[in-house]
């Protein structure tokens, strides 16, 4: 029994010490439990706080993109060139760069141009210096022609003109005996105020009258000939008529196989003088009616942009809204009288594009009637629609043209002779 109870205390101790390493542990485990959770909470306190004012610290400012702009400072006189054609590099945007540069007069040049980078819109005066380097031009090639016994200098006969000088002058190595007709070669320099010149060798031709008409060389053809010659391979043929043919039957010429007519509205001799052809209105009716592609074609005279621009839109409102399959045609032959109306070649194509800007604004299409000569020499025929007057059964023009005048012809309807054209499809 004494065992026994010795026994129990010790049994008892053990259980009181278990137990106290039980609460022990528990404590310990709550404590550590807790100790976690402060260090947890202040490591989660401490992290915030970093994060907060990491925001709120100010973000380092991006480097703003440094323009580059670079561009051409030496142009020609009357050059036709663009902003986004004058700015050779650039990382930022042009605004508006088919503006046209101002390049009419020699001298320096401020062009003011609009740029976007960035975002931002900045504005920039570009400095160029515009020069006028080209020598003047003989517009008939290297050939004068008067007329025997004339006493005229040959400077004054001769068709020469410049790009930007109205009175370009010309200057010959030795007379000419004009007393019998006959043929020389006679040495030439053509001067402009810039200081270009051009000297070359020209054929000075004395003959008994000079031609006013240039006779085809291709002679004259039956329509039906001339259908046979070009017609096919997205080529047709057709016509162009005035007063000079009086009254038409448009559906004989119809009949015949002409696909279209070009008709003549009216013409000018300068100034606000202008003769309306007389069968125009009627030439046009009924030529539509008998169901024929329709264009017309004004023929001018005029030196000034103004007088232009009066008869360009009296041919607009004559026609009143018709609507027209082929375009309105500019046909400017004056150039024996050239040089009397104090005009550069620039001016020259000023006046078409006056023309064709009312022309257009109206909604027609518009086009520039010349020869083969002028075309080449005379007129800036970039980007236009152009009706070549060459008569020769084949062209050598290497320019662009859609319809080609080659000479004169017969059909039914008509009496007499007729403008024969080609038109090209496109």
């Amino acid at each position: 029994m004494k065992t026994k109870l010795i026994c129990l205390p010790a049994a008892l101790l053990m259980l009181s010490a278990c137990g106290d390493e039980i609460e022990t542990a528990k404590v310990t485990k709550q404590t550590t439990a807790a100790a976690s959770q402060t260090t947890t909470a202040a490591s989660t306190t401490v992290t915030t706080t970093t994060a907060t004012a990491a925001a709120t610290a100010k973000a380092p400012e991006k480097k703003k993109e440094e323009l580059t702009l670079e561009y051409k400072t030496d142009l020609e006189v009357v050059e036709k060139i663009t902003l986004g054609e004058l700015i050779t590099k650039t990382n930022a945007e042009i605004n508006a760069p088919d503006t046209v540069v101002d390049t009419n007069k020699v001298g320096e040049q401020k062009i003011k141009v609009s740029l976007t980078l960035n975002g931002e819109k900045l504005e920039k005066e570009l400095t160029c210096t515009v020069t006028d380097r080209t020598a003047p031009v003989f517009l008939s090639g290297d050939y004068i022609s008067v007329p025997v016994g004339s006493t005229a200098d040959l400077s004054d006969v001769g068709l020469y003109a410049d790009n930007y000088d109205p009175y370009p002058t010309l200057s010959v190595s030795e007379s000419v005996d004009t007393s019998y007709a006959g043929t020389h070669q006679v040495q030439v320099t053509l001067s402009d105020s810039s200081g270009n010149t051009d000297t070359r060798t020209v054929t000075v031709e004395v003959v008994e009258q000079v031609p006013s008409f240039i006779q085809p060389d291709n002679g004259s053809l039956s329509f039906s000939d001339y259908m046979s010659m070009y017609q096919g391979g997205g080529a047709d043929v057709g016509i162009d008529v005035s007063a000079w043919q009086g009254v038409i039957d448009f559906n004989a010429v119809a009949s015949e196989g002409c696909n279209f007519v070009m008709i003549r509205a009216a013409h000018c001799s300068g100034g606000y003088n202008m003769g309306v052809d007389d069968y125009f209105p009627q030439n046009l009716d009924n030529a539509l009616s008998a169901g024929l592609d329709c264009g017309v074609y004004f023929y001018s005279a005029d030196n000034d942009p103004e007088e232009v621009r009066a008869h360009a839109q009296w041919l607009v409102d004559t026609l009143a809204g018709r609507k027209l399959a082929m375009p309105i045609a500019f046909d400017w032959e004056d150039f024996g009288s050239f040089r009397s109306y104090g005009m550069s070649l620039h001016d020259l194509n000023e006046l078409y594009r006056v023309f064709k800007a009312v022309v257009e604004g109206a909604g027609y299409r518009c086009m520039l009637y010349g020869s083969r000569n002028f075309l080449k020499t005379a007129w800036d025929t970039d980007g236009e629609d152009v009706w070549l007057a060459h008569y020769v059964s084949q062209t050598d023009y290497d320019g662009q043209y859609s319809l080609w005048q080659t000479g004169v012809g017969t059909i039914s309807g008509i009496n007499g002779l007729v403008d024969l054209d080609v038109r090209y499809s496109h």
